[in-house]
């Protein structure tokens, strides 16, 4: 099988548009001005309340494709190592070319970032942007369907924090600082004592 028929199978049709499936890409019914309104929100830039909005029902859903079709996140989550502790976010920001004006459909740029629960610290701002790293990982398990995943979407706004600059990832100091260490001893039974509990 060639790789576009891959592809034209992992998609669904929203309004006669071919849109990549993804397990992130959510609905949610909002009401603006007295009527109902059905919105297409990417779940991996904030969840399903402080989502981007990537189009509506009713309306040109083409940027939606667009974004949507070039993302690398459904891909990853389907591959055999997606994990558990993998949390994929989506950052959507302005691009400050000149020509562009904000608010026109094609303007927006995306970041996929691909953080882990256990080693995100590690990573700071500078997170993944693959999920090479599940490759050789000693606490990778079986990624579940998302539902099945304990506080997804509140880690979901965690990393996108710590990708943004908004959320430090360094930790509290742990003590073990040359200021810390005790008085020395002045008889021997304070040495022995020292010796025996540090």
């Amino acid at each position: 099988m060639d790789e576009q028929g891959a592809v034209a199978k992992k998609c669904t049709n929203i309004q006669d548009t071919a849109v990549r499936a993804c397990e992130l890409r959510l609905e949610r019914r909002t009401i603006a001005h007295g009527d109902e309104r059905v919105e297409f929100v990417c779940g991996a830039s904030g969840g399903p309340e402080s989502g981007y909005v990537l189009g509506a029902v009713g309306e040109d859903l083409s940027s939606m494709a667009t974004i949507c079709n070039s993302c690398p996140i459904p891909a990853a989550l389907e591959s055999r190592r997606a994990c558990l502790n993998l949390v994929p976010v989506r950052r959507f920001g302005v691009r400050s070319l000149p020509m562009i004006q904000p608010g026109v459909p094609g303007s927006e740029a995306a970041d996929a970032y691909f953080p882990c629960r256990w080693f995100y610290t590690l990573f700071g701002q500078k997170q993944p942007g693959d999920n090479t790293m599940c490759l050789g990982c000693p606490y990778w398990f079986p990624r579940p369907p998302r539902e099945l995943i304990p506080n997804y979407w509140p880690e979901t706004q965690r990393m996108l924090r710590v990708v943004s600059g908004e959320e430090s990832t360094a930790g509290p100091p742990t003590g073990f600082t040359p200021a810390s260490r005790p008085p020395p001893a002045r008889t021997w039974w304070q040495r022995l004592f020292q010796k025996v509990h540090l």
